[in-house]
């Protein structure tokens, strides 16, 4: 297809008519042209968005273009055409490859599925629906909902709606709460990763509209204010639609109504995504292996002990293997699992009854996600003995915590150690937003109180203060965290297995921590550090996370609204998720 080709064709016998023209080759080449010049016209797009070098990257890709066609067109030979496009589909790979790497490591490449998806939407012919004031499209059951009229009564009610979703949904928000009941306004507060945001603050009767607006949608009865409902509707942010369970509930000061967005995906996490390092991961999948003993599942309240507790029994295989829970007000159904379910008030005998009777269907691993009668430990014990697995959920700060409340719980300790395996205790931890977080030296005499080297570390990480500016120093969000600093959730993990030497310290009454680091384990704050290394997450969020201050749940509907609004907790100072994530609800 090159000169060499023209060349030895000059001196060729006669060919008939359109013989030198190969309408496949050309087709083929032109093709190529054409993908590797749209994939120069992303990246050019792209590069600013994401805070590349737009001019240095679209000269460098235009220079591997024309290297690729130059060495395909001046390959000599029959096979050329069969070597030269090899060579272009290297070239387009290689430049592909550098491009990613370099985006990789300034903003991270996660938005980049939210593009390729809006990209494949926008090829199926949907289109971005006009909805007015915000930019969220709420749906029915009916579908989605036309924009009111401006002389229609629906009109302030939809516009209040949009203004307190419109903003948390766009920082993907986990959970949205709308408060009508106290005299000052309707407050919005938002849930991101775990942690809890103040929004705006709209009139209380346009906002006691607003939630019977969104209570209609949800198939609620909106005549009925006082007491506690439950409805589901469906919206849309862009090209993202999302799930919402709405509850909604009051007094005589007003209406309280929750939305929680994409409650089936709360808890979606499996071993490999809970946050385990590589040795964790492999130590829990070799614990699965045996599948005998006790294991210990623990987190503080709202550090993800459900996405734990799913997380890890998902690392057995419930097609091969049977296995129960028995779960006081359960969140999620779980796929290929039995869940036998008590109400959260159950008292201990039902409790107990519950247990024996999943234990007399010989599972092969029973999950608690709370135990509350030493009958149903001791029953667990034995049956645990019997070479299956059981796993318990408890609230706890540490391993030890929680290895203590469970000695507490049997009363024997011999009985507690016997059939123990394992106990693991987790946190949630956000990530810091990789296109807006500002490295820094850190001192070394704070470094040392942390316990790490100041030797090999000398740069860390932390959410930045200020705000990002535009070449003419105007502020502009960050289009990648929001401006919250943070995007998503890893969980970190202390884990402690229970070998001879464990049992024998707590029956003797010996201090564990020594025999626990004995067996080269690292503490929660260790491992917690060593994603600060990483430059994952920044000091000021381990210090927040390990001192318990975890996502401020707003009241439960039912209860009258608080004197006061928690103060925006934004970073430095976000499930979902969260988070999210995770869990990404808490991972």
């Amino acid at each position: 297809m090159g000169v060499n080709h023209l060349l030895a064709a000059a001196s060729a016998a006669p060919v008939a008519g359109g013989g030198y023209v190969s309408i496949f080759k050309i087709v083929v080449a032109v093709l190529i042209l054409l993908a590797w010049a749209r994939l120069l016209a992303w990246a050019d797009a792209d590069a600013p968005v994401a805070h590349m070098p737009r001019i240095p990257l679209n000269i460098g890709n235009l220079f591997g273009l024309i290297v690729a066609f130059a060495i395909f067109f001046l390959i000599p030979g029959t096979f050329s055409f069969w070597i030269g496009v090899p060579v272009l589909l290297l070239g387009i790979g290689v430049e592909i490859a550098v491009y990613l790497n370099i985006r990789k490591k300034i903003v991270g490449l996660s938005d980049l599925r939210r593009q390729w998806n809006e990209y494949l939407a926008g090829k199926k012919g949907k289109k971005k629906e006009d909805t007015g004031p915000g930019e969220v499209v709420l749906m029915s059951k009916a579908g989605p909902v036309p924009v009111p009229d401006v002389n229609s009564p629906d009109k302030a009610p939809y516009d209040a709606t949009q203004l307190a979703l419109t903003d948390p949904l766009k920082k993907g928000a986990d959970q949205i709460d709308i408060d009508a009941r106290a005299e000052g306004g309707a407050s919005i507060k938002y849930i991101v990763d775990g942690v809890s945001y103040t929004g705006q603050v709209i009139d209380r009767v346009v906002g006691g509209s607003a939630i019977g607006y969104v209570k209609r949608l949800a198939g609620m009865d909106v005549e009925e204010r006082r007491k506690p409902q439950a409805g589901a509707m469906k919206l849309q942010i862009g090209k993202w639609k999302r799930e919402v369970k709405v509850q909604s509930a009051g007094n005589t000061a007003g209406e309280y109504l929750r939305m929680m967005l994409d409650p089936k995906n709360r808890h979606n996490y499996t071993l490999d995504t809970l946050g385990f390092t590589d040795e964790q991961l492999e130590s829990v999948r070799e614990s699965i292996k045996l599948n005998n003993g006790v294991v210990l599942l623990s987190t503080p309240k709202g550090m993800g002990l459900t996405s734990l507790l799913y997380g890890v029994l998902r690392g057995h295989d419930a097609f091969l293997k049977h296995l129960q829970t028995v779960e006081r007000d359960p969140e999620e159904d779980v796929e290929g699992i039995t869940q036998n379910k008590l109400a959260a008030n159950a008292p201990a005998a039902e409790e107990s009854k519950t247990v024996d009777w999943v234990i007399s269907q010989e599972p092969d691993a029973i999950l608690l996600n709370r135990i509350e009668d030493p009958r149903s430990a001791v029953e667990l014990i034995n049956f645990a003995k019997t070479g299956r697995r059981v796993y318990i959920g408890m609230r706890a700060s540490s391993t030890f915590e929680a290895l203590n409340q469970w000695r507490k719980l049997v009363g024997d300790d011999n009985l507690a150690m016997e059939a123990l395996a394992m106990v693991i205790n987790g946190r949630v931890l956000r990530r810091l937003c990789n296109n807006c977080k500002v490295p820094y030296a850190p001192d070394p005499g704070t470094l040392r109180k942390l316990g790490m080297n100041s030797d090999k570390v000398t740069q860390l990480f932390q959410a930045r203060t200020e705000p990002i500016r535009d070449p003419k120093g105007n502020p502009i969000p960050c289009e990648f965290c929001g401006d919250l600093r943070y995007r998503g959730r890893t969980g970190v993990f202390e884990i402690m297995k229970v070998d001879d030497d464990i049992r024998a310290a707590v029956v003797t009454g010996k201090p564990v921590e020594p025999v626990f680091r004995k067996q080269r384990a690292r503490f929660l704050q260790e491992e917690a550090l060593a994603l600060v290394e990483q430059g994952e997450t920044s000091v000021q969020e381990v210090k927040r996370v390990l001192k318990g201050e975890t996502a401020a749940e707003p009241p439960p509907p039912a209860e009258p609204p608080p004197t006061a609004g928690r103060p925006r907790t934004s970073p430095p100072g976000a499930p979902p998720k969260a988070p999210r994530r995770p869990a990404p609800g808490a991972v």
